[in-house]
């Protein structure tokens, strides 16, 4: 059951939103906030702020109550996140948006799931959980980020309450605050690092990705800023930051926690390396290389971009998210088996890629929502290359259709 709520699209510099209002009982079930908390067994995780239970909550809450009571600033979230801070790729349970007519869009929202987390606002949402009946019926106003990188979300919650009195600056700074220009790269957690790379990528002229990366919904085909109007693809943010650093994390999230438990001036990456993580280039990460882990990204995608990307059609979907993220996943591959060659050149990636200029990435079989299709061209990828038998695909259809994709010429 999906919950349809009509919508107004906002574009500004960092990222477009909607806005739209929801009953405060309702958005009590969409969102959750992860403060900072330590589990019974000693583990630190969690990288939110702490609600205020005893003090600002109850005083909230008998504001609300109030016959007073006016909340004209939004509350600020990011849908498409669940609680353990991924990412949600089930098609059937990430928050959708379509364009109705010239001005508004309908969100479509499954019921009872919490996909939603609190940027700004949570004090003033969550204090609706001891109203009364009547008070839950409240309007409350909403302003929704899709697909925002956690880091960015955290700028986000960093730059409205730089100067608010709830907030000290050095914890919106310190603790919030990733600003790359101030915080040393041996401080960076994955997710950081990823903003890092993806932002060097869009403003690097030798990138393939140069002016191609915007802070935008995975699923959104219409994000174009006016110097991108002329290009004939692009990829968000999120699917940037998400392919890098699965490079060398598997838990962004408990990384970051990980390191969150130290004093800032005592965060390093190396604090990570008890953890069993077998990320493909998790010790360079951990090392602090970062150099080398660009120039292997770069160097695969400049390959990509000459065999596969440039020679492609305006229909290809090697060039859309789907694409883009199947490449990642090929990269990671890729790097597991051949890393110990201690050869990551151009010439490399092209060889081992080159059979897939043989395949016809405009297929409609490709065209299918985010995470199916990334699944499709990523599995046509391997069995072209020889990496995955095509008896192991299960589903039949896929199995038919990749077969004759993969077929040689």
């Amino acid at each position: 059951m999906y919950i349809k709520i009509k919508a107004i699209r906002i574009t500004q510099p960092l990222s477009d939103f909607f806005v739209f209002t929801m009953k405060a009982k309702h958005l009590l079930d969409l969102c959750f906030t992860d403060p900072i908390r330590y589990k019974a067994d000693g583990e630190l995780t969690g990288s939110q702020r702490k609600l205020d239970e005893e003090r600002r909550l109850k005083s909230i809450t008998k504001y609300v109550n109030s016959k007073d009571l006016a909340l004209p600033n939004s509350i600020v979230i990011a849908a498409n996140y669940n609680e353990e801070g991924f990412v949600e790729e089930n098609e059937t349970l990430r928050w959708k948006f379509e364009k109705i007519d010239e001005e508004l869009y309908e969100i479509s929202i499954p019921e009872n799931k919490r996909l939603a987390s609190v940027i700004d606002g949570q004090h003033r949402l969550f204090s609706f959980r001891e109203a009364s009946l009547e008070r839950l019926e409240t309007d409350l106003l909403v302003s929704a980020y899709f697909d925002l990188p956690l880091p960015l979300q955290a700028f986000i919650f960093a730059t409205i309450n730089y100067n608010q009195k709830p907030v000290s600056k050095s914890y919106a700074m310190e603790q919030f605050g990733y600003y790359l220009e101030t915080n040393k790269p041996e401080t960076w957690t994955p997710e950081l690092l990823g903003v890092f790379f993806s932002r060097k990528m869009n403003l690097d002229q030798d990138s393939i990705f140069f002016n191609r990366i915007k802070v935008a919904p995975q699923d959104s085909q219409n994000l174009l800023t006016l110097d991108q109007k002329e290009l004939d693809w692009k990829i968000s943010m999120s699917t940037s930051v998400f392919g890098i650093i699965k490079l060398f994390t598997n838990n962004a999230k408990r990384d970051a926690d990980t390191m969150g438990f130290y004093d800032f001036e005592l965060r390093r990456r190396m604090l990570l390396k008890k953890i069993n993580d077998k990320s493909v280039l998790r010790e360079y990460y951990l090392e602090g290389n970062d150099v080398l882990i660009y120039t292997i990204i770069n160097n695969f995608f400049i390959a990509v971009s000459e065999q596969l990307i440039k020679p492609s059609s305006s229909t290809s979907f090697i060039k859309k998210t789907t694409g883009i993220s199947a490449l990642f996943k090929l990269l990671e591959f890729l790097l597991k088996e051949y890393l110990s060659l201690k050869d990551i050149r151009v010439d490399l990636f092209r060889e081992k890629i080159a059979p897939l200029t043989e395949i016809d990435f405009s297929d409609t079989f490709f065209q299918v929502p985010s995470s199916s299709g990334t699944s499709k061209i990523y599995n046509t990828m391997l069995v072209k290359l020889g990496h995955k038998d095509i008896l192991s695909i299960i589903n039949e259809e896929d199995r038919i259709n990749i077969s004759k994709l993969t077929k040689k010429n």
